[in-house]
């Protein structure tokens, strides 16, 4: 039942495209809700290990040797017996040593890493609060809630998939706000977009289309806003137990079942390991029954494995249906790939594929479709090609590395995407370095065309610009080198062969072109530099018209005019022909 591991972005869109392409059409259609758990912040805070030997050495420190009824003694006497401890195993500790310094302390924390929500609901005397563990022990304000943490590769990778419409809703056990913060970064019109649902009267803000609904609380707020948010921090046993039951998580609660009943869900770093969560989903089946076969799938795990409390998820999900299929159902859940590079794969995949339908959508009533389809099949490559620069080539780097390169790849990526964007749509330059991203569309592009403010025909035509690129890398004709928008007059794309260096921009039409020649973005004299026009232009008359490259010997920038260019070319052949006569190569 078990999924080869994939530890790769390639590997999983392989993946995307064999024998989860029905989860991958159906994703690109917005129909899949974000479930997420700690895993897509294990880099960025502690994770349940560490923070269990915070809460332990946070009461062996606190231990008064002069008080034989010491309440911090007591805790860690209790906290220890859930480890599962003999007496003389109890009587060994030497609590005048650091807990990271204990013989047994693997074992200690490997058993209590089952048992956490048990840990939390110790109580420490009796004049100490109930969630005295988390909110003194964890340290809850500083560990989650520190205005320091920055977002990871999984937040930035699930805000740019909200921000491209193919994710309204993202449900989340986390208290950190590393995913608010990145879509923050990303758009300047996060107070208009996004609702951050963590009580109940946050339901009642309407008009924002992306939702990150927190389930189990804020530490964000709760650092901020203690008296009315530190009660709604859910992570002891007593809580999650009780949780569905309680009137105030009522509103939460159906909100849950709603999104579990009438969407599909992916699940990234979550353990569905609750009770709460498991009582939801029993109860949202309960309104509307999953079939089986289903397809898409109703549940698709981003894990390398399938635990037991996974298999439990799904034989709720399925239920009857699970007893009798449950290897083939596994298997249908089972991607096998943790988040990043699973969330890295779906930008790329879901960018790609919005451009592939816009190619068809437009160049399709000009050419047949076996044309139609190689320009889609170039598009591919130029994914891949992009997606074989996501993880380092050295298999020997350590964890951390492999964190960061996979960072800068996704800061590079955002980078050009808006810088390509923006210059595509305006003709103006992005704030170098502004961390800002461009949509291509606000919305699944099946939706986006029937807007009549969508540029669908343009953007079909930059796909076909793209698609051409990526014939002359799958063939080796040229490199690609992709821009920096702390470096703009280097164009959005360097093309480079063993005679040409071409620094390329892309715009949609004249007067975006014009704009961008205003901004003395390239100099007209540069011969190393060509410019992709998507749509008809105007005939240029002046006194002396400029000479194009490669017509008369004389040195300017090359021009090659998409729309025109379809309309002349009989096949992707002859349109990547005339691409490299335009461009010099």
């Amino acid at each position: 039942m078990t999924a080869e591991p994939l530890r790769t972005v390639p590997a999983v869109l392989e993946r995307f495209g064999s024998t989860f392409s029905e989860f991958t059409a159906a994703f690109n259609r917005g129909q899949y809700v974000l479930w997420l758990g700690s895993g897509i912040s294990r880099d960025r805070v502690p994770n349940v290990y560490e923070l269990l030997e915070r809460v332990l050495e946070h009461l062996r420190s606190n231990i008064v040797d002069a008080d034989p009824d010491c309440e911090y003694r007591t805790a860690l006497q209790e906290v220890l017996r859930l480890a599962g401890l003999t007496s003389e195993e109890l009587e060994s500790i030497d609590h005048s040593i650091a807990v990271e310094d204990w013989p047994l302390q693997d074992r200690i924390l490997s058993t209590l890493v089952t048992n956490y929500s048990r840990v939390l609901d110790v109580l420490v005397g009796d004049d100490n609060p109930d969630d005295y563990l988390v909110w003194t022990g964890l340290d809850v304000p500083n560990t989650y809630g520190s205005p320091d943490l920055e977002p990871d590769v999984e937040h930035y990778c699930i805000a740019v998939l909200m921000l491209e419409g193919l994710v309204e809703s993202a449900v989340t056990a986390n208290w950190d706000g590393l995913l608010e913060e990145a879509l923050d970064r990303l758009t300047p019109a996060f107070d208009s977009l996004v609702r951050v649902a963590v009580k109940p009267d946050d339901f009642r803000i309407a008009g924002p289309r992306i939702e990150v609904i927190k389930f189990h609380g804020c530490a964000v707020r709760a650092r901020d806003g203690e008296a009315e948010y530190r009660k709604l921090l859910i992570a002891r046993e007593s809580q999650i137990s009780g949780w569905t039951e309680q009137p105030e998580n009522m509103v939460m609660r159906k909100r849950l079942e709603v999104l579990y009943t009438n969407r599909l869900t992916l699940m990234v770093g979550l353990s569905a390991q609750d009770a709460n969560l498991h009582t939801v989903f029993a109860r949202a089946i309960q309104d509307l029954a999953r079939p089986w076969p289903a397809s898409p799938p109703a549940v698709v795990l981003s894990e390398e494995r399938l635990e037991s409390y996974h298999k439990m998820l799904l034989r709720r999900t399925y239920d009857p249906h699970y007893r009798q299929n449950a290897n083939a159902i596994g298997q249908s859940a089972l991607l096998g790939a943790y988040g990043k590079p699973t969330l890295l794969a779906l930008v790329l995949s879901s960018l790609t594929e919005k451009l592939s339908f816009l190619v068809e959508h437009g160049v399709g009533t000009v050419w047949d479709s076996a044309a139609v389809k190689q320009l889609q099949t170039d598009l591919l490559s130029l994914r891949d090609s992009v997606a074989s620069h996501a993880d380092p080539d050295n298999p020997t780097l350590d964890s951390s590395a492999i964190v960061k390169f996979q960072r800068e790849f996704l800061a590079r990526l955002i980078d050009v995407a808006n810088l390509a964007l923006t210059i595509f749509r305006t003709g103006r330059i992005p704030t170098a370095g502004g961390g800002r991203y461009e949509p291509l569309s606000d919305r699944p592009v099946n939706q986006a065309i029937h807007n009549p403010d969508f540029p669908s025909e343009q953007f079909g035509r930059l796909g076909v610009a793209l698609a051409v690129i990526g014939r002359g890398l799958a063939s080796g004709h040229w490199s690609a080198v992709p821009g920096d928008s702390k470096a703009p007059n280097g164009g959005v794309v360097r093309l480079v062969t063993d005679r040409r260096d071409a620094r390329v921009f892309f715009v949609k039409d004249a007067t975006t072109l014009m704009k961008l020649e205003l901004d003395d973005s390239f100099d007209d004299s540069d011969g190393n530099v060509l410019i992709v026009v998507a749509d008809e232009e105007p005939p240029v008359f002046t006194r002396s018209p400029k000479s194009r490259f490669g017509r008369d010997g004389k040195i300017s920038v090359g021009r090659f005019n998409v729309a025109s260019s379809v309309a002349d070319a009989a096949s992707a052949d002859d349109l990547y022909e005339a691409f490299k006569l335009a461009g010099g190569f």
